[in-house]
This record gives structure tokens, C-alpha cells and sequence, in this order.
């Protein structure tokens, strides 16, 4: 007799009980105060399984019957006790939270072997569905995670494209050889907090500060979505607002029209890529360029742009390319986001490192694995999963919007 016998046949018998004692206080439950409505009829008893965290119970309620109504009758209980696919809010949320995390077959199998219950990934992606979407409000109004205000409030937004199924891509214009579009862009931002910089002037994050909101609506509508959630989160309450973003243009017109009083600075790391590009193309031989990119991205990091540019157009001569006007333009356009020694001085970030790693870890390890493919409701339902497991503080404050109120039966 094996240790491990012993454990998996004493854990059945435990789970066999808890399955039994669970049906019968649900049993012994009255029914909600649900009078029938004009020409509804009642069936009493009406017996349906459901998944528990034991396993499979038979709960009995009353359905009630709407004749003519296209979407037929309900179970006033099943919905006082917040059930969703036949599954228990506590089985919910264990699902939702494996399915969070992990494919849907994948996520069966896990459920499987760690809490042995018996769900098919279709029944999964199903729940992920109804209660992903219905988390979507909840995400959006996520609390401070801390009850004290910091002095600053960090907002960086950034886009990542996600592969979809081809009817979500029709008519849209793309990057491949066949100018159709493979992916749609999921726009994520990223909230958190600075209140201390380390032992060498550098900014720290708060701990356990960081929330994320991500949807695929335009950056028109996207915008408003991210300063309702900031609004939220106590943004302002904050002594000072900073704006970090990449080049794109839409990220700025965000800053721009819906956090305006933000302090904006443009990633460092960013910057210092279209230096690189100045340099090749000021530049042919590879060794001398990478030798003055070097040169300038320090006097980058120094604020000293003006130099930047008079050595490159200096070196350049009449000649200049169009390459190399293009990333002078750039960094002329971006110049009052780009004081990086003030930045540093005042002890605040300048790389926007923490939204981009939020596209790979929020958006990209779940929902960019090789064979996937979405459609935007199962991808947005997903995604609003993720937010709420990955902010701080989040996964227990939806769930606890979601929770159903039985004190009313």
C-alpha cells in the first residue's frame, strides 16, 4: 500500500462526503420569493447536475415557464445562487482562473488532475465567455490597491497585435506580402505608483501598485476607457501624473486629450534606437556609426540633443538623406519628452519597460501561443481575466462584484 493510495483514495472518500453534505444544505434552501408572472407556469423539482468543487451534485428548483418567450424559461434559484454553465461561483472562479492562465485543454486537464473535476474545454471557453465579458465593467473599475496616496501616478500605454480568426480581419489592411492584416492590435496600459528610489537615485515601483486595463477598442474610445480607469485607481489624488509611451502617434494624442497635466516622456530605450538609425544613415561604415551612436545615445541620456543633432547634420553635410531627416524630424517632434537628466534627477522612470513587458506577459503568454487564433469577444473575455489576476488587488475585488447575493433567499 502506497503513500500515494492512501492519499488519492482518502481524498475521493472526503470529496464523496463534502458532495453529499453540499447537495443537502442546498436542498434545505427556500426557494426565492418569485411570484408567477401573468400566463407563467411552474414546474417544481426540476433536477439538473452541477459542478461543485466536490464534484457533480443534483440540485432541484422550480422552472418557470414563459410561453411565446423566445429565450424559454429560468431557474430563479440558479440565478440567486449565481450559478454560470451549471457550475458553482466557487467552481467558476477556480475554472475561470485556470482558464486565465492556460488553453482550455490544458486548463481541463490541470482541473482534472489537481481538483478532480471533469470539465470539457468547450464548457470552459463557454464560462470564460459569459463571465469574461461580464468582468469587463469590474476591470475597468479597479481601486487603489494601497489606501494611501502616492506622489506620483505612472500611466503607460502601449499596442500589441493578437491573432485572430480571418472573418475579425476581413477588410483590414496589413503588413504581408498579400496586404491583408494577420493579427488586431490589443491596446494595454499600465498603472502603477513611485513613492521611493533605490540607494542609487533610481525609481522604484511601489509593490503590489500595478494594474492593467487592455481592449481592442480604438484608441478614440480607448483613451477615455484608460482615464475612467485611472479616476479610479485614485490617479487623481496623486501629487504628479507621468505619461511614458513609445513613438507611436496615437499613444500621444491619448496623453494629449485625456491626460493633459501629465508630465510625458518618450521611452529612453526608444529614443535611442532612432539615435542608432540616425547614425547608419548618416554614417556608411558599420564600426563608425556604431561608435557615434554610442557617443550619442550618452548624450541622449544627458539631455544634450542639441548636440545630437548639429553633429549628425554637421557630418552629413548638404547631402542629407531622407533617412536621416526622417529621424531628425522624429526626434525634434518628441524633444520636450526627451530630458532625460531632469527625468533622472527627480527620480522618475524613463523606459516604459513595464507596459511593454505587460504585452508579453498579459496579452502575449496567453493569447499569442503557436495554433491560436480568436475571435475578439473570446480574446476581450480573456484578456479581462487576466487584468483582474494580474493587477493587484484585482482578482479578488471582481470576483467580489461578481459574488451572487444569497443572504436574499
Amino acid at each position: 500500500m502506497s503513500c500515494e493510495w492512501i492519499e488519492t483514495t482518502l481524498r475521493a472518500a472526503l470529496l464523496k462526503d463534502g458532495r453529499g453534505i453540499l447537495e443537502s444544505l442546498l436542498a434545505k434552501l427556500p426557494p426565492p420569493n418569485r411570484p408567477p408572472q401573468p400566463g407563467e407556469r411552474v414546474y417544481h423539482a426540476r433536477p439538473s447536475e452541477i459542478l461543485s468543487l466536490f464534484g457533480l451534485i443534483t440540485l432541484r428548483r422550480d422552472y418557470y415557464l414563459r410561453p411565446g418567450d423566445p429565450e424559454g424559461g429560468d431557474f430563479p434559484l440558479d440565478q440567486a445562487l449565481g450559478l454560470q454553465e451549471h457550475c458553482t461561483p466557487a467552481t467558476a472562479r477556480m475554472i475561470c482562473r485556470t482558464a486565465a492562465q492556460l488553453p482550455y485543454v490544458e486548463s481541463s486537464e490541470q482541473l482534472a488532475e489537481l481538483a478532480e473535476l471533469e470539465i470539457e474545454p468547450s464548457r470552459i471557453q463557454r464560462l470564460v465567455l459569459a463571465l469574461g465579458t461580464a468582468q469587463q465593467d469590474c476591470v475597468r473599475r479597479l481601486p487603489s490597491p494601497t489606501a494611501t496616496v502616492a506622489p506620483e501616478f505612472y500611466i503607460s500605454i502601449d499596442g500589441t497585435g493578437v491573432p485572430m480568426v480571418p472573418p475579425e480581419l476581413a477588410g483590414r489592411a496589413g503588413k504581408g506580402a498579400d496586404g491583408q492584416a494577420k493579427t488586431r492590435e490589443v491596446k494595454l496600459a499600465a498603472f502603477f505608483t513611485r513613492t521611493k528610489v533605490d540607494a542609487e537615485g533610481r525609481p522604484v515601483r511601489d509593490p503590489d501598485s500595478t494594474t492593467y486595463l487592455a481592449s481592442f477598442a480604438s484608441s478614440d474610445e480607448f483613451g477615455p476607457l484608460a482615464r475612467h480607469t485611472a479616476l479610479h485607481r485614485g490617479w487623481d489624488q496623486a501629487t504628479r501624473t507621468i505619461y511614458l509611451a513609445d513613438g507611436a502617434a496615437w499613444t500621444w494624442e491619448i496623453a494629449r486629450t485625456c491626460f493633459p497635466q501629465a508630465v510625458q516622456i518618450l521611452d529612453y530605450y526608444h529614443a535611442s534606437e532612432h539615435v542608432v538609425a540616425l547614425a547608419q544613415a548618416v554614417y556608411a561604415d558599420p564600426g563608425t556609426a556604431r561608435n557615434w551612436a554610442l557617443r550619442w545615445q550618452s548624450l541622449l541620456y544627458e539631455s544634450e540633443l542639441d548636440t545630437v543633432l548639429s553633429e549628425a547634420q554637421g557630418a552629413a553635410g548638404p547631402d542629407l538623406s531622407a533617412e536621416a531627416q526622417r529621424q531628425i524630424d522624429y526626434l525634434e517632434n518628441h524633444r520636450n519628452r526627451m530630458d532625460y537628466r531632469r527625468y533622472r534627477a527627480n527620480g522618475w522612470f524613463i523606459g516604459s519597460g513595464i507596459v511593454e513587458a505587460g504585452c508579453k506577459h498579459v496579452v502575449g503568454q496567453r493569447l499569442k501561443q503557436s495554433g491560436m487564433f480568436w475571435t475578439e469577444a473570446g480574446a476581450a473575455a480573456v484578456l479581462n481575466l487576466r487584468c483582474a489576476l494580474l493587477s493587484a488587488g484585482g482578482w479578488n475585488h471582481v470576483w467580489g462584484l461578481l459574488a451572487p447575493q444569497t443572504a436574499a433567499l
